[in-house]
């Protein structure tokens, strides 16, 4: 994440392409005064995300339509990401709008990957016991050199992640506020980290794509419940 003239490039490239999204803006950027050790950029003023004090659900809905609408233009219109979604890589300035920051961690998304890893967003496939397995030996998640109790015991974990990472994609709106959404993420979590078998069978699995993809999400959901913001889902696809 220290090349600055990648990461100039990588910045001016997402600042073109998601501009025109609502309520978003970003600095311009000056690549005549930009080297390997520094990028040049506008100061841009605001409060951090994760310092946002807000009561007002309406603000909240704005900002967080934006926020999620450059994740989603990003993922599926780009597809290429930037898979780091930390409060610090955010303002909010006094027209309530979002400032983005900080382009270092770009990945792009392959259409081998792409492909199945959102197939199983949708419910009718993961409730498919053998398309959804199917989708899990592509993704890598699942080995061919797996046990039948490592394919018994990865298959039913993922369902239970994947049940639950994904309903907010089952529905036309979701309120990022529920609270027993995200005790349950927690609650998974928590299962996951006790799970002795995990600790025996050889958990290191998943194309380092699904890493990426799965760190984006847990952390845009994470700023998303902060903000407390009720959202459209695929309100991006006006800005293809």
């Amino acid at each position: 994440e220290t090349n600055y003239l990648l990461e100039l490039k990588q910045s001016q490239e997402v600042v073109d392409a998601c501009r025109k999204i609502e309520n978003l803006v970003f600095p311009e950027y000056y690549p005549e005064f930009s080297s390997e050790k520094i990028i040049t950029m506008d100061w841009m003023t605001g409060v951090y995300l994760s310092e946002f004090k807000n009561s007002d659900p309406k603000i909240a809905n704005k900002i967080g339509q934006a926020l999620w609408d450059f994740y989603m233009y990003q993922i599926h219109i780009l597809k290429k990401v930037h898979a780091d979604p930390h409060p610090g890589n955010f303002l909010i300035n006094d027209k309530n709008e979002l400032v983005a920051l900080d382009f270092g961690c770009m990945k792009q998304i392959p259409n081998d990957f792409y492909i199945p890893y959102f197939e199983l967003i949708n419910k009718e496939v993961i409730d498919d016991e053998a398309l959804f397995r199917k989708k899990l030996f592509e993704l890598e998640i699942l080995r061919t050199d797996d046990s039948k109790e490592e394919i018994a015991y990865f298959t039913q974990m993922f369902y239970d992640l994947l049940s639950l990472f994904t309903k907010p994609f089952q529905t036309e709106t979701f309120d990022f506020s529920d609270e027993v959404f995200f005790e349950n993420i927690a609650r998974l979590g928590e299962r996951f980290s006790k799970d002795t078998n995990l600790k025996k069978m050889n958990g290191n699995r998943g194309s380092k794509h699904f890493i990426y993809m799965n760190r984006t999400f847990f952390g845009l959901y994470n700023l998303m419940f902060d903000l407390k913001a009720k959202i459209v889902v695929n309100a991006f696809e006006k800005y293809n």
